[in-house]
């Protein structure tokens, strides 16, 4: 058994130099944010990976391709074009002799991808007028017949020598223990709603006398905190230095609640007042007499593991692949004796496009 050869009557060639015209001055007025704004490509050999060489001009018609597909509206842009070259070329370059490597074992073990499949695949990614498509990126069809033959290859080989292997080593138990693990980091959540009464008055004396009048009326009688100071504060009687307030209502987690008020809240059951307290202000170190109202408390129980099954199954074999991808890769650049220094030969500095 072989793979299946690439076969296309109408695979035309392209000279690298018509190529950059093509990409530079495009097909008509507008296109190019200045006339005077051109990228310029130092193309060389890059790298020589199992018999073929990459060049500039290899690596520049792959980002070609993924700009068209993800970032069509940077076509146009010659500096947006120009930035993500420069910062993309070497991730390229290193993933291209990857994808070599990959299409390299896939040969050994006779993988078959029909024309039909590389066909249909073209007319997906291009569209129903290919050559139209294939004119505006600047490739050829027998580059784009490549490249789609590439990818379905270094994906089924992936798949066949790392995904499927990630897959196996991840059990029930595995992801049991992922659950356990998310518990701890995501323990139930309390959520407290609760509103309180602030009693002052010049003297402490004072100020109890009013909290337990507040206090005995709100218990015989459930009022709104709001109408409660109301009462309080209208009454001809009152003391003049009697000042109520009424927060705000308040909506925490218990892990934002101090000591002392999650004590006070879990006392209460939801509807229900607590007996006056008094506390000593932080502000002026005046005493403060104060009801708790608890409207409601909460529990949000962390997320059943029925429903993250899925979820801790596909981050434990994403890990696994994390480990086992580079070991593959690894293992390909031995067998088939990829130079690693070519890549040292470059210089660091080295910068194969520029703005004009």
């Amino acid at each position: 058994m072989q793979i299946s050869p690439i076969v296309n009557p109408m695979r035309k060639s392209l000279s690298h130099f018509f190529l950059l015209l093509l990409l530079l001055l495009g097909s008509g007025p507008g296109q190019l944010e200045s006339s005077e704004q051109q990228i310029i490509v130092q193309n060389r050999v890059l790298v020589s990976v199992n018999g073929k060489n990459i060049t500039v001009v290899d690596v520049m018609k792959k980002m070609d391709v993924f700009l068209a597909r993800n970032y069509p509206e940077m076509a146009n842009s010659p500096t947006q074009r120009h930035q993500y070259y420069a910062s993309n070329w070497r991730p390229m370059l290193n993933q291209m002799i990857e994808n070599i490597l990959i299409i390299a074992d896939a040969e050994k073990l006779e993988l078959k991808i029909s024309d039909a499949e590389v066909r249909e695949k073209i007319h997906n990614r291009f569209g129903p007028n290919v050559m139209a498509s294939l004119d505006e990126v600047g490739i050829t069809l027998d580059e784009a017949w490549d490249m789609i033959y590439s990818e379905m290859a270094v994906q089924r080989m992936t798949w066949h020598r790392v995904y499927s292997k990630a897959m196996q080593r991840i059990g029930p138990q595995a992801i049991k223990s992922a659950y356990k693990e998310f518990l701890v980091k995501n323990p139930p959540q309390d959520e407290w709603k609760y509103q309180v009464l602030s009693i002052r008055a010049s003297t402490e004396k004072i100020g109890s006398v009013y909290a337990q009048k507040a206090y005995a009326l709100i218990r015989n009688e459930p009022l709104s905190f709001e109408t409660l100071a109301k009462q309080l504060t209208e009454e001809k009687d009152r003391d003049s230095s009697l000042k109520i307030k009424v927060s705000e209502e308040y909506n925490v987690e218990s892990s934002s609640l101090s000591s002392a008020v999650k004590t006070i809240l879990t006392s209460l059951s939801p509807n229900t007042y607590s007996e006056p307290i008094a506390q000593v202000s932080r502000r002026d170190k005046s005493t403060v007499h104060r009801i708790y109202y608890l409207k409601d408390h909460v529990i949000h129980a962390p997320p059943r593991f029925n429903s993250k099954v899925d979820g801790l199954h596909d981050d434990l074999v994403q890990k696994e692949i994390e480990l086992e991808l580079p070991l593959y890769i690894s293992k390909l650049r031995q067998k088939f004796n990829f130079d690693e220094s070519q890549l040292d030969e470059l210089p660091g500095n080295f910068q194969p496009f520029s703005l004009k």
